[in-house]
């Protein structure tokens, strides 16, 4: 793909989208000169991936003069804090929220509170345990197949027999726990050994330690899968202080990953739509607050980034800021 199709590929959203045959519907409440107030909560602000979801949930907010309101906690593993937020937004009285649990388990009763009072739910990036259906719409990456596409890019350079570190999110967040199942089934089918599978909270610092701690009982790892990207820098200081230069495939492409590909360091990483995530959420939103349908599922999609496609990305995020 040139690089004039692959950028307008992204600024369209021009990722596969599924759609599951329910749909849901609210009614629109009544007319008023106050404009249209959204809440969004996602599960950080504090890394790039999750300012981007915001971008995208700004723009759209901007183009439709919406009153958007955009929270998140410190970190990813500040379950508590999110959901206290949420409680915060709720009353403020919203016409819908925008939420990414970090615990979906621990999420199902602030969501019934939010949905008793009459205010529409769109998740966003992370969907909800099974059972429960009481929201409008998820908007997200399919994250096994996000985690598949990560394990067959190791593949093309990995032999049968070789041993991978998968460094997993927090335990409890699906996200993470999806793309680290992708990533096994099909490594594992090709004859790749998973000498560990560690939680790494997301976090750069913990997925440094986490490495090297495991390079101390399997010094001949030979590839690393990590459920996002600050996971993927962390076990690259790791694996360099010990003189390994191994493939390196992680989740969300961030700037700073982008730029160690171009670099040669890492060797790439799954990027989602999560600009188009924070955009669609707006833009899903008003339409329920106008009393039209929409999917109960939207796949906002997932692409392998490599050195090759590294700098049109770049340039895409840099037209976005």
């Amino acid at each position: 793909m040139n690089r004039r199709s692959f950028v307008t590929a992204l600024m369209a959203g021009a990722f596969a989208v599924a759609t599951l045959p329910a749909l849901a519907t609210f009614s629109a409440p009544a007319a008023a000169a106050e404009k249209v107030k959204i809440a969004v909560v996602l599960k950080t602000l504090s890394s790039q991936y999750w300012k981007i979801v915001a971008a995208g949930a700004q723009a759209a907010a901007d183009k439709n003069n919406v009153d958007l309101i955009v929270l998140g906690p410190p970190t990813e593993d500040a379950v508590e804090q999110q959901i206290n937020m949420v409680q915060d937004v709720l009353a403020q009285k919203p016409d819908a929220l925008i939420f990414s649990p970090s615990q979906p388990d621990t999420a199902v009763n602030v969501i019934t509170k939010v949905r008793k009072a009459g205010i529409p739910v769109l998740l966003v990036d992370t969907g909800m345990p099974e059972k429960f259906t009481d929201y409008a719409s998820f908007i997200g990456t399919d994250n096994i197949a996000a985690g598949k596409a990560g394990g067959e890019a190791l593949l093309k350079v990995l032999k049968k027999g070789d041993k991978v570190l998968l460094l997993d999110g927090a335990p409890g967040n699906p996200s993470m726990t999806q793309r680290c199942d992708g990533a096994k089934e099909v490594l594992e089918a090709a004859g790749i050994e998973i000498a560990a599978r560690q939680p790494a909270y997301s976090d750069r610092e913990k997925a440094y330690t986490v490495t090297q701690n495991v390079l101390q009982s399997t010094p001949d790892i030979a590839g690393v899968f990590a459920g996002n990207d600050e996971e993927a820098l962390g076990a690259l200081r790791a694996l360099k202080q010990s003189g390994k230069e191994v493939p390196i495939i992680g989740v969300d492409a961030n700037t700073d990953n982008l730029k160690a590909m171009l670099a040669g360091d890492l060797y790439g990483s799954i990027a989602q739509g999560n600009y188009d995530m924070g955009r669609l959420g707006v833009e899903k939103a008003l339409e329920i607050i106008a009393g039209k349908t929409v999917d109960k599922r939207i796949d906002s999609g997932a692409t392998l980034i490599t050195k090759e496609n590294a700098q049109e990305l770049l340039d895409f995020r840099a037209s976005i800021k």
